[in-house]
């Protein structure tokens, strides 16, 4: 499971910061000096946007690209008044700060892969719920991949995740799994009861079970971490298996990890089981419906509020799936626990 580095950019001091964060990251991983020179440039002019226009929650993540982690993964979010003129922004040539004079173009140019998602700040009244939450700002995704990687589509287009420790702490109590056999992915969701060591502990060996994955059942898979888990202070899991050639989804869940199946042929809405893997399960029940090209599923831990509505987010799910999990995780985290979100298209 990849890790999430995490700077805010308020300032321009905070700016160089960054840029130097993110050059001795990407150096460890083995990018060329020509390509880390690239990469200044775009950490440049990320945080010289954050410190000009950003007002609130602003902040650069860089972490390893998904899959087999031979790229470098750069996620830039705020909670600011948004882009107006979103195709403007990102015309190469055009600067949205005074700084370079490239803008957000020269990001796509020297990044293998980009995508911007804003919406911006309405003046219109508010209801309550919406003035507790945040849903304006801008979100970058940049990738770039070392000479002679070619990444599949798993890492392209098809996933984003998210998963971050509780708010102060080093060890994150949440786990992921993605997982394919054949033409079948499985995609799984871990929270381990509380948070730390013990939390962690409960996650990795849920996660050691479900590695053991070759096409099995998804009753047999809880089955067989409810046993592994019997050991430590117990989980919670989701888990989904989409069959590309039958294009059909499965899904089961013990406990509060939350599921949401968009875009499919036939509407239905899963429900978890009640228990805790390693102490109390009961019947598990596999819901089954059809999977189609544009379906999305997006499995989340309880540190994520349930509280989300993707109407307030015009077109998102038409995004990049690791925009999508980047703005919820922006928009909707808890500061009281450790928090995942896992997008599958």
């Amino acid at each position: 499971m990849r890790e999430i580095l995490s700077i805010e950019i308020k300032d321009e001091a905070q700016v160089g910061a960054a840029r130097r964060a993110v050059h001795e990251y990407a150096a460890r991983l083995g990018f060329t000096e020509k390509e880390l020179a690239e990469i200044d440039i775009v950490v440049q002019e990320l945080g010289t946007n954050a410190a000009t226009y950003a007002t609130e929650n602003s902040w650069l993540h860089y972490t390893t690209t998904i899959g087999r982690g031979a790229g470098l993964e750069l996620f830039y979010w705020d909670a600011g008044p948004g882009i107006y003129n979103i195709d403007r922004a990102v015309r190469d040539g055009v600067s949205t700060s005074g700084s370079l004079g490239t803008g957000l173009g020269a990001i796509r140019r020297l990044m293998d892969q980009f995508d911007l998602y804003s919406t911006v700040r309405t003046t219109s009244k508010l209801s309550m719920a919406a003035l507790r939450r945040t849903s304006h700002g801008t979100a970058v995704l940049a990738r770039k991949w070392k000479a002679g990687v070619r990444p599949d589509s798993l890492e392209i287009s098809r996933v984003g995740v998210w998963s971050r420790p509780h708010p102060g702490e080093q060890t994150n109590g949440d786990a992921y799994l993605i997982k394919t056999h054949g033409a079948r992915t499985l995609f799984a969701v871990v929270d381990g009861l509380g948070h730390g060591r013990g939390a962690k502990q409960a996650a990795d060996t849920a996660i050691d079970s479900l590695n053991d994955w070759t096409g099995e059942t998804l009753d047999e898979v809880f089955t067989a971490a409810h046993g592994a888990l019997r050991a430590t202070r117990g989980a919670v899991m989701g888990a989904a298996v989409i069959d590309s050639a039958r294009e059909e989804i499965h899904y089961a869940g013990v406990g509060n990890v939350s599921v949401r199946i968009f875009n499919t042929p036939e509407r239905v809405t899963p429900i978890p089981s009640n228990g805790t893997l390693g102490t109390r399960m009961g019947r598990v029940r596999v819901w089954t419906q059809k999977w189609a090209e544009k379906s999305i599923l997006i499995l989340a831990s309880d540190g994520l509020s349930e509280t989300w509505d993707i109407k307030s987010y015009p077109n998102l799910l038409d995004r990049n799936p690791q925009i999508l999990a980047g703005i919820l995780m922006r928009d909707y985290s808890r500061t009281s626990d450790d928090a995942t979100v896992l997008v599958a298209k």
